[in-house]
């Protein structure tokens, strides 16, 4: 970490876990204080809370939720109330140079939600209403836990992610990715308008018949390059009204991963939409059996049909890895759905990296992978490497719809691959070194059989070509639309689109 030290960064996560700022955080000798006057002058703009350093709240208002990017420490953070407030930020950030940045869930992987200067934080505007005909209102900062609740047992879902404090509003901008996706679609894809804050502090309204080009990148431009949406209209998709199939299978060790995710890779190739699937391997701790039996395999999902057209379609599966437990449960919906939503886990740090696959990759590969997470650099619960097989990318549903169709481009794909290096916050820096050369390794594995494409939902800075490998042919149409929208760059990261031709 470049500017927090040790005490500071357990100070500042005790204190976020309570609930109260980080009181006199100084994380550098250059830091200033704003200016009383001008901190007034914000209070008197906007109807919504302006947080401070010491202030209870702050600490947990910008702190994110990947804790390597717990040194982007921000002068202050606003709570918006409006629509209206988040143009008055913005007017405000003008006046005084101060740079912004959008915070929903603050989950953004690669710490894209942080910033020195000011943190515009939509999560009072929180609201989910669904009407009876299948159309959700959903403000700016709701999460997944808010629109699950808001459907949960009702006739209407909107396909979102796994992750319940993950804002909806960062997801849908990227695409959005969950188990729901193969037959309901992308969480963009259900996305019918959206009002936004423009970088002139205009508000606007995005949809097919206003300000086109402007909802077309907003779904999958990712959030907080074009604009503030502050609030979201979706097409709901209906809920199964049958039961279906839920299901998980366990296994252990490298021979058991191997074949699994050989024969899943086979099976996405050709799987009905309305079978998901979603795999993962971590090591963990040697046993007397070495490395190789120091691994724990899973694959779960659902499947919207009988039970018998279900094991007639992992049969293949069941036979390549007889696994050591097996859970097949016939159910209906919303008995299976909440088994896929995580709450949220302790504050740590990771740093995967993710690559889309469109055709069967080569068993050699798969197996180099394997023998790569038998060689983890640690395997302690906290610190150690994953690798992940995920089946919500594809299928006849989420095809339906082209590639330049909407700025999400991954489309005529199989699956998502993600090798995935967690670690405790403040572990050694080499340690953290040795995670992240592990996550190249196995990239470079997948290289060869892989689209040079990456989720941008699950960005990361080491991607040094991440435009063309988020965007593909959509990035400079997507250039054009950040020229119209932001040309002075007022919506910037450290992965800023630039505007141009």
């Amino acid at each position: 970490m470049s500017t927090l030290d040790r005490r500071t960064f357990l100070v500042a996560g005790a204190l976020a876990a309570a609930g109260v700022g980080l009181a006199g955080c100084t994380p550098g000798d250059d830091w200033l204080r704003l200016e009383s006057a001008a901190v007034d002058d914000l209070r008197r703009r906007i109807r919504g809370e302006v947080l401070l350093p010491g202030a209870p709240g702050f600490t947990s208002a910008w702190l994110p939720k990947n804790g390597r990017y717990a040194d982007t420490v921000p002068r202050l953070v606003v709570r918006v109330a409006d629509a209206s407030d988040v143009t008055s930020c913005l007017d405000w950030s003008r006046d005084t140079g101060l740079p912004i940045a959008v915070r929903g869930g603050g989950h953004s992987y690669a710490g894209l939600s942080t910033t020195t200067g000011l943190v515009i934080d939509l999560s009072r505007l929180s609201r989910v209403r669904v009407s009876d005909e299948g159309t959700a209102t959903v403000g700016g900062g709701a999460t997944n836990a808010g629109l699950l609740d808001a459907t949960l047992g009702g006739r209407w879902l909107v396909p979102a992610g796994t992750c319940l404090s993950v804002g909806v509003g960062g997801l849908v901008q990227g695409g959005g990715i969950g188990y729901h996706s193969r037959w309901a679609g992308l969480t963009s894809d259900r996305l019918r308008s959206a009002q936004v804050v423009t970088a002139a502090g205009e508000v606007v309204t995005a949809s097919a018949d206003e300000h086109p080009e402007l909802f077309w990148a907003l779904r999958g431009g990712t959030g907080g390059t074009f604009g503030v949406c502050t609030e979201l209209e979706f097409d709901a998709a209906p809920v199964p009204s049958d039961d279906i199939v839920y299901y998980r299978f366990t296994w252990t060790g490298a021979d058991a991963a191997l074949a699994m995710l050989v024969a899943l890779d086979e099976l996405h190739q050709t799987a009905p939409a309305e079978f998901v699937a979603s795999a993962g391997v971590q090591a963990t701790p040697i046993g007397s059996s070495g490395p190789g039996a120091a691994m724990d395999v899973f694959v779960r999902g659902q499947f919207l049909g009988s039970e018998d057209d279900f094991r007639a379609i992992v049969a293949p599966l069941l036979a390549a890895a007889p696994p050591l437990t097996q859970d097949i449960r016939v159910e209906p919906f919303w008995e299976v759905a909440p088994r896929f939503t995580n709450p949220e886990s302790e504050n740590h740090s990771w740093g995967d990296i993710s690559r889309f696959a469109h055709a069967p990759l080569p068993g050699s590969a798969l197996e180099r992978v394997v023998e790569l997470i038998a060689d983890a650099p640690s395997r302690s619960p906290e610190t150690n490497v994953q690798f992940w097989m995920i089946g919500w990318v594809g299928g006849r549903v989420v095809d339906s719809i082209g590639r330049t169709e909407t700025a999400y481009v991954h489309r005529g794909m199989t699956e998502l691959l993600r090798p995935t290096p967690v670690w405790a916050n403040l572990t050694d820096a080499a340690l953290v070194a040795d995670l992240e050369s592990w996550t190249s390794a196995v990239i470079d594995v997948l290289e060869p059989h892989t689209p040079h494409e990456s989720y941008q939902n699950f960005p990361n800075r080491a991607i040094v070509d991440w435009p063309e490998q988020y965007f593909a042919e959509n990035l400079a149409r997507l250039r054009r639309v950040k020229a119209k929208w932001d040309p002075e760059g007022v919506f910037t990261s450290a992965q800023p689109l630039s505007a141009g031709r």
